[in-house]
């Protein structure tokens, strides 16, 4: 049984998380005279006292709205209903024509868009989805990166500490939990394992991968470099890809190629849906209660287990992070280019002179905010058509 939510004691009241970050908004606000205390003008202006207590109140909101935004998990999370395999065209070889089509139509548009002023659209899959299977359990994962999929894969045997200091039973066991990258069939055959199969998948909240992504990116660029000292996350927000650019301008960077800042950068919901648009996945987990919800796929491995597969164990304690890093990372303590913005709330690179990122982010992953219902997606849309006036 989980522990009830962390409750914050103020007088005899008290105050629940979802309750406090509105609150604290609220008072900062009225510390900077930005909202009227007792419904008077705002400090150093005139105006109506109900118009001005009005515009700080839906300030108030708007700054809630992003905050639960950046914070929450996937609106569809748990088990969903599976219609048929992930639309091949974003990932079977076969397919690979179609997308190198697709990605020279999307850089044209996106010059278009750029030489007009406006926001490029989103990047469409190019690398294709990552589809890895497991068939003696007869599951099949698929993979998107900034996802803690490395942490995840680790657990199912994919790293060597996963198993260094286990019993050779427990070893064995974890070896057979672990995945390979999934080998393209026929459609017969194809549409009968993933009917057959079981097929997970686990999202990230976008406006954090985002965030993720770019932290990553910037330990890319060489030490010292023009790009680590001119690069940021303005720049980032408004043109994710736009860093591919960058990178391939980097003494360091280079070294990579686009399509390494591509697959990092990808939509996730396309890779979870068939041609048609149904569910190409039997549970969609949220790395925001990674625990709650990798102890419900290994509970589903274990029902669905054949007899010649050994016992899928429950998950002892949390998952080991393996990438997780601080949120004050410095170029002297780790030896590498680090991103120039150190923020440690999610919400605060989305707010104050981030405001802008969290309209941009909505639109560059769109499918992910409206197909997997995060937040966001009505305000970033509504801002947004405010900036193509």
């Amino acid at each position: 049984m989980r522990p009830p939510p962390r409750t914050f004691r103020a007088g005899r009241r008290l105050l629940r998380p979802s309750t406090l970050v509105p609150a604290l908004l609220l008072c900062g606000l009225v510390v900077m005279g930005l909202m009227p205390l007792h419904g008077g003008p705002a400090a150093g202006g005139g105006g109506d006292a109900g118009s001005g207590g009005a515009a700080g109140r839906r300030r108030v909101s708007q700054l809630a709205t992003v905050a639960d935004a950046v914070t929450g998990g996937a609106g569809v999370h748990g088990f969903v209903h599976k219609e048929g395999p992930a639309d091949p065209r974003n990932w079977h070889p076969d397919h690979k024509p179609f997308r190198l089509e697709r990605l020279a139509t999307w850089m044209g548009e996106r010059q278009t868009a750029l030489a007009a002023g406006q926001l490029p659209p989103p990047l469409p899959i190019y690398n294709g989805c990552q589809v890895y299977v497991n068939h003696l359990y007869k599951v099949l994962f698929l993979r998107h990166a900034k996802t803690a999929s490395s942490s995840l894969f680790c657990h199912f045997g994919g790293c060597a500490a996963a198993a260094a200091n286990a019993s050779e039973a427990e070893a064995a066991s974890t070896k057979a939990l672990s995945f390979e990258l999934f080998q393209a069939k026929s459609v017969e055959q194809l549409e009968a394992l993933w009917r057959d199969y079981f097929v997970v998948s686990f999202v990230r909240n976008p406006y954090q991968r985002a965030v993720s992504s770019y932290r990553m990116m910037m330990r890319q660029l060489a030490l010292g470099g023009e790009a680590a000292g001119a690069y940021n996350w303005t720049a980032f927000a408004a043109d994710p890809t736009g860093f591919a650019d960058v990178c391939m301008g980097d003494a360091q960077c280079k070294k990579r190629n686009r399509g390494f800042v591509y697959v990092h950068i990808q939509p996730q919901h396309p890779c979870l849906v068939t041609e048609s648009g149904g569910w190409a996945v039997d549970f969609v987990g949220r790395v925001e209660s990674i625990d709650e919800d990798l102890e419900a796929v290994l509970q589903e491995l274990e029902r669905r287990r054949p007899p010649e597969a050994p016992e899928v164990k429950p998950l002892e304690g949390s998952l080991a992070n393996v990438n997780g890093r601080g949120c004050n990372e410095t170029a002297a303590a780790t030896g590498h280019s680090v991103a120039r913005e150190q923020h440690c709330e999610p919400a605060e690179w989305y707010q104050g002179e981030h405001a802008a990122a969290f309209a941009q982010i909505a639109h560059h992953f769109q499918t992910d905010v409206e197909g997997l219902r995060f937040g966001g997606g009505d305000t970033g849309t509504a801002v947004q058509r405010r900036q193509r006036r």
